[in-house]
């Protein structure tokens, strides 16, 4: 079974599952809801809740919320602000409402397609993408909103957001993007120099259960100083 085939496999049978149910992450009472990547089947989310850098006093803004970690726990723990998207509507009502259970404030979600329906002139400390790394040709197919979530074809999505990155970010602002070892590593490096950004990998590190490793780089506008 190649890459590709086993991520479909995983995100149809991600959806057999009972929904709602109740689940509790390092001290958040959440709830998921149908039509969200189930935390069980895409332990990514994990890896990076346990591996962020420092984010005490920023404002943060995270691409894909899903049902609503690492985002969540970030807002819990330290950041200034966060404003959370994702492309699927069901995945920001699910953040909203675990934002609410767990009397967060300081938490807007919004649906928005990477950039499309961030607010002109907002700027972000740091912009965060848990990237959907599994590569495919540019003429794939999606066969669900869920494949929307998980593949990127071509990588022109990844495209996208690092070329438009830039207007969100403050001065010393970064963006921190997951991106795992079985990922197209040639084409990240092409569309980082063609926006004159510079790249370093802040950690790495493998997850039970799973054939590849996951690597957070962090990613500037040349010259930025942290």
């Amino acid at each position: 079974m190649s890459e590709l085939d086993r991520v479909r496999t995983t995100l149809k049978s991600s959806q057999q599952r009972t929904f709602p149910r109740q689940i509790q992450e390092f001290g958040l009472d959440l709830i998921l809801r149908e039509g969200v990547f189930p935390p069980e089947d895409f332990p990514s989310w994990r890896w990076f809740s346990e591996n962020f850098p420092p984010f005490a006093g920023k404002t943060i803004l995270e691409i894909g919320c899903g049902f609503g970690l690492p985002g969540l726990l970030l807002a819990k723990n330290g950041a200034l602000s966060l404003l959370a998207c994702d492309i699927n509507s069901r995945a920001v009502a699910n953040t909203l409402e675990n934002a609410a259970r767990n009397g967060l404030k300081n938490v807007e979600a919004i649906e928005s397609d990477i950039f499309s329906n961030i607010p002109p002139g907002r700027k972000f400390d740091i912009i965060f993408w848990n990237y959907p790394w599994n590569f495919a040709p540019a003429n794939f197919e999606f066969m669900d909103d869920l494949e929307r979530g998980a593949i990127d074809p071509g990588y022109s999505l990844l495209e996208r957001f690092l070329s438009e990155a830039r207007e969100f970010l403050t001065g010393r602002g970064q963006i921190l993007l997951g991106f795992g070892t079985n990922a197209r590593d040639d084409l990240l490096e092409q569309i980082i120099a063609a926006n004159d950004l510079e790249s370093l990998m802040l950690t790495s590190g493998t997850y039970p259960n799973v054939n590849f490793a996951y690597r957070l780089f962090s990613i500037r506008c040349k010259g930025a100083s942290g």
